[in-house]
């Protein structure tokens, strides 16, 4: 099979497949997709097997080796991020949609959107468009790095920092140089206390067929250098 893949800051490396021609996108042809990816980059005479959690979240089946993993999917599209160690990692991708701009609202806070407006009035759609894919995206991730322990709101659990240009960095993958920039999210579950995640924002909708963005939360686990 053909699928794409990157070095992720801070450890960790991403997978991206396609469905082959002819086969729609549906949960049973992801999860068919997801496993033939396994196997082919599990290491020879090894099986890995995708299981779930009861709570829904998917777990690596993986004899002798200790990973963390995260997935997504859409269009013909399936991401998986596999991370040595049990940390907290989500995986968002994202192909273009229709309704992003419309439901902005629902899942921006006030300041993302009032961000996503100024550059909309200052005439410049592909930022502007690059800001909802990835407030959206790294949302996503975020919920699946770290749950809120309370439920309340995509648009206030998460919030979302523009980017400071210091903190874009490149790194190789199997198509060339990738740009990525880092981006902080603040999980705020309504208490003084709000925890701080690394947000990665690896491939751009206005340049690339898919949005792809990506979350790491530690816990306190020490991680080597980026």
């Amino acid at each position: 099979m053909t699928y794409s893949q990157l070095d992720l800051p801070l450890g960790g490396r991403l997978y991206v497949a396609e469905l082959p021609f002819g086969i729609a996108p549906s949960l049973s042809n992801y999860r068919s997709l997801t496993q033939q990816l396994l196997d082919e980059i599990a290491p020879r005479e090894t099986s890995w097997r995708l299981t779930h959690l009861p709570t829904g979240a998917p777990h690596l089946d993986a004899p002798d080796l200790d990973y963390s993993i995260s997935l997504s999917h859409s269009g013909s599209y399936v991401g998986l991020v596999l991370c040595e160690g049990q940390h907290g990692i989500g995986v968002d991708l994202q192909i273009a949609s229709d309704k992003l701009p419309r439901i902005a609202p629902r899942f921006m806070s006030p300041a993302e959107l009032a961000h996503y407006h100024q550059l909309l009035a200052a005439e410049e759609p592909q930022a502007a468009r690059e800001w909802l894919y990835t407030v959206w995206g790294l949302k996503e991730a975020a919920y699946k790095a770290y749950p809120p322990k309370v439920q309340r709101h995509l648009a206030t659990n998460y919030i979302v920092s523009p980017p400071d240009a210091s903190l874009s960095a490149s790194r190789s993958s199997d198509k060339g140089s990738d740009s990525i920039t880092r981006y902080s999210i603040c999980a705020d579950e309504g208490d003084d206390r709000p925890t701080l995640l690394t947000g990665y924002l690896l491939r751009s909708i206005t340049t690339a067929p898919y949005h792809l963005t990506y979350v790491l939360y530690a816990g306190g686990a020490v991680l080597p250098a980026e």
